[in-house]
């Protein structure tokens, strides 16, 4: 999960936002945030020319957190449905207990998965 914030995917960070019922306002200020990072190699103790990525959320900044925590909410989400139509199987900790497929804390995620031999 650490490459995952590089990985990020700005226009389906803003997708997640908007299914997720923010304002449009909200959605720009956030996006303007995450889009105004900018970029130098130094070569020889000299900054080459500033270059724009078109992806990714910067692991130092205060709000990357909970951007990361929405994105997070799709990947639990997509496991639920896999679930829920018996494409993967989770696992029960006891018979009558809930069924546990997956745990995320942080940049933890830990799959609990029914084995076949």
């Amino acid at each position: 999960m650490n490459k995952a914030y590089d990985g990020v995917e700005w226009d389906f960070l803003g997708a997640v936002m908007a299914k997720m019922g923010f304002v449009e306002v909200w959605i720009q200020l956030i996006m303007n945030c995450v889009k105004s990072v900018r970029f130098a190699l130094v070569i020889n103790d000299k900054p080459g020319r500033y270059f724009s990525p078109s992806r990714g959320i910067h692991q130092g900044d205060p709000i990357s957190p909970y951007l990361f925590i929405m994105i997070n909410e799709v990947l639990s989400l997509l496991i639920n449905h896999a679930c829920n139509a018996n494409l993967i199987q989770g696992i029960r900790l006891a018979p009558s207990g809930p069924l546990l497929s997956h745990l995320l804390f942080a940049v933890y995620t830990l799959l609990f998965l029914k084995a076949n031999e």
